[in-house]
């Protein structure tokens, strides 16, 4: 049977998206997680991995088309199944943009440089360069040309390890440290996604528990609206979570470690972090011990770690549920107004969960970390350690980390609860748990001038 390639949601309030670019023309075989087309909308541009292997067919949604969340705007046959009717199959023109974009010359220093690599130079001349976001951008920061790398990814594509490991090899415009760190761990490299560059320190955003980096782009947007354009904000996917690999989920110093050298693959050396729920742990944990990253403030909301009550239940429930049908039920519980959960939101997630894989990597986590639905995980003592600025946000509604978890920390440290919110306080509370967030990070900035920051 044929898999359907929908249009997911990557905001919150997203109701429809426009396809930017096809990765990949009808008849072409792709495998599983490589990148078939991007999208966009009026707060992003996400790429989109195939959700399986086979041959694309059927694509339904030229470059341009504007189409609704969760519409399947392509189908993935097995190698010899027949094709079957689908309403409003065609593929046309993004077949022709996509010729287009093969058929683009190569300019004088793209020639020279796979002359410069044979390992770069067997990819064949027609062939569009496959890379990572992460790692284009590291090709420009270094001025090094994508053409010239060979890719250690699915059909070639280049990753960021790729990109340093040429600069730091070749001696480019690169910090050799920087390089070291990430060489060094490159087999549990996290995956990370650049919601904005701006000026000034870098915001880091750890997700919680069987989410991933895009849940964070509609506070990113909040954030933005009260900011503009100063702010740096990194999202980075968990270990076994989203696009990282699962190498480093083995316990939270590995989890740290891993997090620590994907700020200094980022060139971050010092940042403010937030993080919520399980995220919220590994933020803390990172604050309480890195030694080659500076955390300037804290955030955490609805964190692990300060109790040991969780929600076994929906631990269980989100890592075994296969259907959109069988998961919303559990993901609800994340609200305390589920008239917030939208059909979109199901539909991100039942995407992200749907391979078997990816549920039993999440559950290995949830049972290492939550036995039987309790906390392994302690951090008061850790949290007692901290001089940087720290604020806790809750809601008094949660089901998942009862707020009461919050009770008894030190006295310095803010502690803020919403009445009528859940387990998600950054978007049932979005516009005040963002102010909360930049008053945390002004009160840094306070400290390190010898002031006193306020409370807000």
């Amino acid at each position: 049977m044929p898999t359907e390639v929908i249009l997911p949601r990557v905001d919150m309030d997203m109701t429809e998206g426009s396809i930017a670019a096809w990765r990949v023309s009808e008849g072409d075989e792709v495998r599983e997680g490589t990148v078939i087309f991007e999208i966009e909308t009026s707060k992003a541009t996400m790429e989109v991995d195939a959700p399986a292997s086979g041959i694309i067919r059927q694509i339904s949604a030229p470059v341009g088309t504007t189409v609704p969340v969760g519409t399947a705007v392509a189908w993935i046959y097995a190698a010899g199944e027949a094709v079957q009717e689908r309403p409003g199959a065609g593929g046309g023109g993004a077949a022709e943009e996509a010729t287009q974009e093969r058929a683009q010359p190569q300019t004088e220093t793209e020639t020279e440089a796979r002359a410069t690599n044979p390992g770069a130079a067997a990819r064949n001349d027609d062939e569009p360069v496959r890379a990572t976001p992460a790692a284009r951008r590291l090709a420009r920061e270094r001025g090094l040309q994508l053409v010239s790398i060979a890719g250690s990814g699915p059909q070639g594509r280049i990753a960021a390890q790729d990109v340093l490991r040429m600069a730091y090899a070749g001696g480019a415009s690169t910090n050799g440290a920087e390089a070291e760190a990430t060489l060094a761990g490159e087999h549990d490299a996290l995956h990370t996604v650049w919601l904005q560059r701006g000026s000034g320190d870098t915001q880091v955003l750890l997700h919680g528990f069987a989410a991933e980096s895009n849940s964070w782009r509609p506070f990113a947007q909040a954030l933005k609206r009260l900011t503009g354009e100063r702010l740096s904000l990194l999202a980075i996917d968990l270990p076994a979570h989203g696009k990282s690999p699962d190498t480093a989920a083995g316990s939270l110093e590995s989890m740290v470690a891993a997090v620590e050298r994907t700020l200094l693959a980022e060139g971050i050396k010092q940042c403010h972090l937030v993080g919520h729920s399980f995220g919220g742990a590994i933020a803390l944990a990172t604050a309480a011990s890195s030694t080659r990253v500076s955390v300037r403030s804290l955030a955490l909301f609805a964190p692990a770690g300060l109790g040991p009550e969780s929600n076994g239940a929906f631990l269980r429930g989100v890592t075994q549920a296969s259907r959109r049908a069988s998961l919303a039920p559990w993901l609800r519980q994340l609200f305390a107004d589920p008239s917030k959960m939208d059909e979109g939101f199901v539909a991100t997630a039942a995407q992200q969960l749907e391979r078997a894989d990816v549920r039993e990597r999440l559950a290995a986590v949830a049972d290492r970390f939550f036995p039987d639905g309790t906390q392994c995980l302690d951090l008061r003592d850790r949290l007692a350690a901290l001089t940087m600025p720290v604020r806790i946000v809750w809601g008094l509604q949660d089901r998942i980390l009862p707020a009461r978890h919050a009770d008894g920390v030190p006295g310095r440290i803010a502690v803020h609860r919403f009445a009528g919110v859940g387990h998600l306080p950054q978007v049932e509370a979005q516009d005040d748990v963002a102010r909360l967030v930049l008053a945390n990070m002004a009160g840094a900035d306070t400290e390190s001038r010898g002031g006193h920051a306020a409370i807000g």
